[in-house]
């Protein structure tokens, strides 16, 4: 065996360099083995007796209605329109849908879009606007309870694929500084919330400084009434919990009182921020329009990282629950 493999070896060692990197990304292909997105393991089964929700209406009367592009078609009987299990996802007519396992694999890695390009050979705006779709399709079901902590963090306003954005101001370098000190419109709020059992919520709150209004768009339907809210003493979010009759500690960092009764900090949404911001550098810069997008990518990636199969799970939290298979 070990002479076939110098055998192989010596063979690839003759062709050309562009060869040698074809095998090469073929090999990482075939070695990282990604997961089938269960659309294509459950999907396959259907027939036309099978019951499914309309995506359209979410009527439970619908029938088989013969095949599409492949695909096994549905009709409802209440609104009339048709769809497949495909419907109303991020891949529904899309190019390359077969593709789209290798894709989420890719995103679970975090590769860049150059890699990504490479590796399934598609086009990198391809590749971009297939991130996007994805991630802004991603709704996050998770839920504060217990004891919650939440804080807020700022990245710097960009215009990033902005080609116009030199008529309103200079262009500027990659990072750079708010031409302004202190929190200003040139800084974009990035709302986090965890609680002691690992779940986090992270939204974009608009600009500048944060308004109980901002805090409650985030984290509306996201915390448990019975919950302990824990943050700084910012008056907004005091605010938000008398809004919402939530168990409200406030501390008063600026005073150095950072725990109370030795349970009450906020050390675990920080550590969050110290994460998101690390893992944000890895894209040199993103546009702010954008930027809810990037924090709905971290929090699937941390929400499925103790999970077996992350990339199926991954897959599962945007693509499988919109099926609706009754």
């Amino acid at each position: 065996m070990e002479e076939s493999v110098e055998y192989i070896l010596e063979l690839i060692g003759k062709l050309s360099k562009s060869k040698q990197k074809e095998i090469h990304q073929s090999l990482e292909t075939i070695i990282s083995n990604p997961e089938k997105i269960v659309y294509d393991e459950e999907m396959t089964s259907l027939d036309k007796t099978t019951k499914m929700i309309c995506p359209h209406c979410d009527s439970k009367l619908t029938k088989g209605h013969g095949n599409y592009n492949g695909r096994k078609r549905f009709r409802c009987v209440l609104c009339r329109k048709t769809f497949t299990t495909l419907t109303n996802t991020p891949i529904s007519n899309t190019k390359y849908p077969k593709k789209w396992g290798s894709f989420v694999s890719c995103c679970v890695e975090g590769l860049s879009l150059r890699k990504i390009s490479s590796r399934l050979d598609i086009h990198i705006a391809t590749a971009f606007h297939w991130r996007h779709k994805l991630m802004n399709a991603y709704k996050s079901t998770q839920v504060l309870s217990g004891i919650a902590e939440a804080d807020e963090t700022f990245f710097l306003h960009s215009e990033k694929g902005n080609k116009s954005v030199s008529k309103s101001r200079k262009a500027r370098k990659r990072g750079g500084k708010a031409p302004t000190p202190g929190i200003s419109n040139n800084q974009i709020p990035v709302i986090v919330g965890t609680d002691r059992d690992g779940n986090m919520i992270a939204g974009v709150a608009g600009k500048g400084r944060i308004s109980a209004k901002d805090i409650k768009q985030v984290f509306e339907n996201h915390i448990d009434s019975k919950s302990i809210l824990c943050t700084d003493s910012h008056a907004s979010f005091k605010a938000f919990a008398k809004e919402s009759h939530i168990e409200y500690v406030p501390l008063n960092i600026s005073k150095g009182k950072r725990v109370v009764k030795k349970v009450y900090h906020i050390q675990n949404v920080n550590n969050s921020h110290s994460k998101i911001k690390k893992w944000m550098i890895r894209f040199n810069g993103v546009s702010s329009k954008y930027l809810q997008n990037y924090m709905n990518w971290f929090c699937l990636l941390d929400e499925t990282k103790d999970q077996k199969d992350q990339s199926k799970k991954f897959a599962q939290k945007i693509i499988h629950p919109s099926f609706k298979a009754d």
